[in-house]
């Protein structure tokens, strides 16, 4: 078992842990401040550090900043009986391990330190693996994270991110566009959280006709509006112990905004139609394609919601954004729609680079819609080729190559090189609204020069139909 450092400048805290670690055949050091602490970290062997957040001289946050200084990848858990949104944002953005407000559960405590041993183990074997080659396309994610596929630095901050966050229970805001895998994201959190064994719900706020909302969130009572025929329960009740994801969150109405907001305040529900209020046990995960911050200023969503969900914000990029992560993603898709069977096809070279080339719009969703077209099409056996592929990925690598879309990909260097003068002399000409005077001196010719090569191209093109000052 590990051996744990506790630190408080309560004695009766110290005695309580000390006897529960015990307890759980855990070897136990404490400290009543944290130079003491910090002495004890010096002399090594200690795993974990268990530190209150408000004690003198140096409080917990101060302690473990310099913890870090002697044992950078020691797991240290904050205790505090003074939570703080503040607090929590703070100490989860400055690498803590974890974050428990007194008093605490005895099975929060023993999960959270059997997730730091796990880190440490898996910490370890990183350090004495040998260095690592190069790895083939469809090895290259640095994350497998339940469904989650990174290898992009973007991306594997995300999850990150999720590792820290997934165990606090926390109001997270997970920002977006469309296709970028918010709801997958949500789903790890709820997974890698102490909730994973209890209800997991995910509700679309913007498939929900306006005035059926209220009811969905919250319940009903028999007879409280047409069609009303029994008591119903909401999202809220269905997810009690769990955790409940409100996609696109900003398409909430006003009213409807203000309720929720109570309800993750005072948390409990009121069914509509109700006068009995059922308290709640839920952690709530918004996702958002929309600023929210700028929908804040035009009055189109509140900004006390907006804090309340803003405890902590993913911000996921888009699929254009991180390359890196596409061809990891293709290798993940293909292997969903073998469904277990081998050998699993390969993806040509051409086709990889059409995939990387096009610039997805539609985000992951649209490159997993692509592999599906891919595989429909495929006969067993064959790779994954261009001719496979939908034809606007093709397009969008046509349009990219060195001549755009006129056919002569393969023309000599001369063709091109009076391709690409022929289109800069258009570009200065239209900047300098057709004068040719002042398109001379921008290319640094003579006039009868640029007179000259405008007269080179047949028909004059765009340039020989600029008009003259």
């Amino acid at each position: 078992m590990s051996k744990i450092l506790v630190v408080d400048d309560e004695p009766r805290i110290l005695l309580l842990l000390q006897s529960l670690l015990k307890t759980n055949n855990y070897d136990v050091e404490t400290a009543r401040d944290g130079d003491s602490a910090l002495e004890i970290v010096r002399k090594g062997g200690v795993d974990i550090t268990i530190t209150d957040f408000r004690m003198s001289p140096m409080d917990g946050m101060s302690l473990f900043k310099e913890i870090k200084k002697i044992s950078p990848s020691m797991p240290v858990i904050l205790l505090t009986a003074h939570a703080t949104v503040e607090t929590a944002v703070e100490a989860m953005r400055s690498g803590i391990f974890d974050y428990l407000t007194k008093p605490f559960k005895v099975d929060d405590m023993l999960a959270c330190l059997k997730r730091a041993e796990e880190k440490i183990a898996s910490d370890a074997h990183a350090n004495v693996a040998d260095e690592p080659q190069p790895a083939p396309v469809e090895e290259q994610s640095v994350y497998a994270l339940d469904d989650i596929v990174a290898c992009s630095p973007s991306m594997t901050d995300v999850c990150d991110m999720i590792k820290k966050v997934a165990p606090t229970g926390v109001t997270i805001l997970i920002n977006g566009e469309s296709g970028t895998g918010k709801e997958i994201i949500a789903r790890t959190i709820h997974k890698q959280s102490t909730r994973a064994n209890k209800p997991w719900i995910a509700v679309n706020c913007a498939a929900i006709p306006e005035n059926l909302l209220e009811s969905e969130m919250f319940g009903h009572m028999k007879g409280s509006f047409t069609g009303a025929v029994a008591d119903k329960e909401g999202l809220f009740e269905a997810a009690n112990g769990g955790t409940l994801f409100l996609d696109e969150i900003s398409s909430l109405p006003l009213p409807l905004q203000g309720k929720l907001l109570r309800v993750l305040q005072e948390r409990e529900i009121r069914r509509v139609g109700g006068t009995k209020n059922i308290p709640v046990d839920v952690r709530v995960i918004a996702a958002s394609n929309v600023n929210l911050e700028e929908a804040v200023v035009k009055g189109a969503f509140r900004s006390d919601l907006y804090y309340r969900f803003a405890v902590i914000t993913i911000d996921v990029p888009p699929l254009r954004r991180r390359p890196q992560d596409i061809l990891p993603l293709v290798n993940h898709f293909i292997k969903t729609e073998m469904n277990g069977e081998t050998p699993l096809p390969s993806v040509a070279p051409d086709a990889a680079e059409a995939l990387k080339a096009y610039d997805w719009p539609g985000n992951v969703r649209e490159l997993e819609n692509a592999i599906k077209h891919a595989m429909a099409f495929r006969q067993d056996g064959d790779d994954i080729t261009c001719d496979l592929l939908p034809p606007k990925v093709l397009e969008s690598r046509r349009k990219q190559s060195p001549l755009g879309t006129n056919g002569i990909d393969n023309a000599s260097l001369k063709s091109f090189l009076k391709q690409k003068e022929k289109e800069y002399i258009e570009h200065i000409l239209s900047s300098t609204g057709g004068d040719k005077k002042n398109a001379a001196e921008a290319l640094k010719v003579n006039l009868s020069t640029l007179y000259r090569r405008l007269s080179d191209d047949k028909g004059h093109g765009a340039a020989g139909n600029a008009a003259p000052r």
